[in-house]
């Protein structure tokens, strides 16, 4: 990892009544997401994303809390995971949350950042909350809706550890490996043949 000067180490607030930019937010984001590509995690420095986005490593401080958070939300897709809706399917409630998973994790900027993000998302707990709370979306729900429940010390149910860890698995060890409709539809294949049809 890329070492900051000292004062971009340290994390500012912004001037009272001073209102964000959006246009700034675009910008960081967009940089961040090109260097991630032209440079790979480890070699990313905020001062190179201020430098590509125009605006200061203060401005990125106002807004995250570090390379961590900032490539986290830039990099990884926003869709939640979704709720179950109208009569219970399960193999169509089982492929809708696969595909997001696919969808969350299948771009070449997540392949990029996914090996040092994922060192440096288990040493920062915002950063860590952030990934549970995007990964475990509405499978509150889902549970709910089949009956499926989780040990009092889990954050995610084993369903989500179980499609976010192979999708995981698949990036970091098969490198090359396709996240594509094929692997939706396996994924779908082995989970629901193995559910209790009373569920």
């Amino acid at each position: 990892m890329t070492a900051e000067s000292p004062d971009e180490g340290k994390r500012q607030s912004p001037p009272p009544g001073r209102p964000r930019d959006g246009r700034i937010d675009a910008a960081i984001i967009t940089a961040t997401r090109e260097l991630i590509l032209e440079t790979g995690y480890s070699a990313l420095s905020l001062s190179a994303i201020a430098a590509r986005a125009g605006t200061t490593t203060a401005a990125i401080y106002r807004r995250w809390s570090g390379k961590a958070q900032l490539v986290h939300e830039a990099v990884l897709s926003a869709e939640m995971l979704p709720a179950p809706d109208g009569p219970a399917d399960i193999r169509a409630d089982i492929r809708a949350l696969v595909d997001t998973v696919r969808v969350m994790f299948d771009s070449p900027e997540v392949r990029m950042a996914l090996p040092g993000l994922i060192a440096d998302t288990v040493a920062d707990p915002d950063v860590h909350s952030m990934m549970i709370t995007r990964l475990a979306g509405n499978l509150t729900a889902f549970e709910t809706r089949f009956g499926r429940g989780r040990r009092d010390d889990d954050q995610l149910p084993m369903l989500a550890e179980v499609v976010a860890g192979t999708a995981i698995f698949r990036i970091l060890i098969r490198r090359d490996a396709a996240l594509d409709d094929a692997w939706v539809d396996e994924m779908t294949e082995m989970i629901t043949e193995g559910w209790p049809s009373g569920a």
